[in-house]
């Protein structure tokens, strides 16, 4: 954090906040899907249309981490995925995230 400095450190706040915000807005274009808390900074809750679980292992099989299914922690939020998003994150990889989320709860993730 010393070598980042002041500036450097906010340059990461904003990217991994700018990115959560694209990632929410394209996410709720999605049919069947939605963003269940705002406001929010970095990381939010998904409702997703098929088991969070599902979503988790198809994208893992793609070398994509996509979140946290929050039925790990509370047995009745089986369709709840939490997502963080960091200054790493291009609008590439935020694409390929959408696009494997939207053909997983199509069922047309083996073809993707």
């Amino acid at each position: 954090m010393a070598l980042m400095g002041k500036e450097g450190m906010r340059r990461v706040g904003e990217l991994g906040v700018r990115g959560a915000h694209i990632l929410a807005e394209k996410i709720e274009n999605i049919p069947g899907f939605d963003i269940k808390y705002r406001p929010f900074l970095n990381e939010f809750v998904v409702l997703t249309p098929v088991n969070a679980e599902l979503i988790i292992e198809k994208l893992a099989s793609k070398g994509i981490f996509a979140g946290i299914p929050l039925k790990r922690f509370y047995k009745e939020r089986d369709n709840e995925l939490l997502v963080a998003v960091t200054e790493k994150r291009t609008d590439e990889d935020i694409n390929y995230f959408v696009e494997s989320s939207e053909a997983v709860a199509k069922g047309a993730f083996p073809r993707f």
